[in-house]
């Protein structure tokens, strides 16, 4: 099992940038780099839930948490092309024909390479040098899949949109009250 691991990393290690210099030529993006900063911080929150389905699996040894944070890992960027580290840092996964958030196979397809073991390990070390030397900040897997992470709509912007939210409909309340809904015992009474 060792030797599977070792071969590959190995492997892994000596076709990654020649597969990152080859598809780069066939993917240019119009959209600019997000912040490195906040993708590695974003890459490392979703690391630590990986790393906790980990212990988890250690604690109650129980295939369940490993086979959810494989499932995690690799649907991740699928729900509106944001992880739970993507939406804290305030960045989404696009796909760079369309511009639309990554799909689930967008997610798959750019995320299955680190579900290999050995080849795992060895992208925690690669991966993150791709994405800072890359001008679009794309690394292995958005090449495969022709995604781009960039700055989008995340936690900071959900709790301004809230309070936003909250504060028109309390300044309509405080308007107009008359136009609130009748309770139900105020239906009743009417009815009758």
């Amino acid at each position: 099992m060792l030797l599977f691991y070792a071969v590959s990393a190995a492997l892994f290690a000596l076709l990654y940038f020649p597969a990152v210099a080859r598809l780069a030529m066939a993917l240019v993006s119009r959209y600019p780099k997000a912040n490195t900063e906040k993708r590695l911080l974003a890459a490392a929150i979703d690391g630590l839930l990986i790393m906790t389905a980990w212990f988890l699996y250690q604690a109650m040894d129980s295939y369940a948490p490993l086979a959810g944070g494989a499932v995690y890992l690799l649907l991740r960027d699928a729900v509106g092309g944001q992880s739970i580290g993507k939406i804290m840092m305030g960045l989404t996964v696009i796909r760079v024909e369309t511009g639309r958030p990554c799909s689930v196979m967008g997610s798959i397809q750019r995320n299955a390479m680190l579900l290999v073991p050995g080849a795992n390990i060895v992208a925690l070390f690669l991966e993150p040098v791709t994405i800072v030397r890359d001008p679009q900040g794309q690394r292995l897997g958005d090449r495969l899949a022709q995604t781009q992470v960039v700055e989008g709509f995340g936690a900071k912007d959900l709790a301004t949109s809230a309070y936003d939210w909250w504060r028109n409909f309390i300044a309509r309340l405080e308007k107009d009250p008359l136009r609130r809904r009748p309770r139900a015992e105020e239906i009743d009474l009417v009815s009758s």
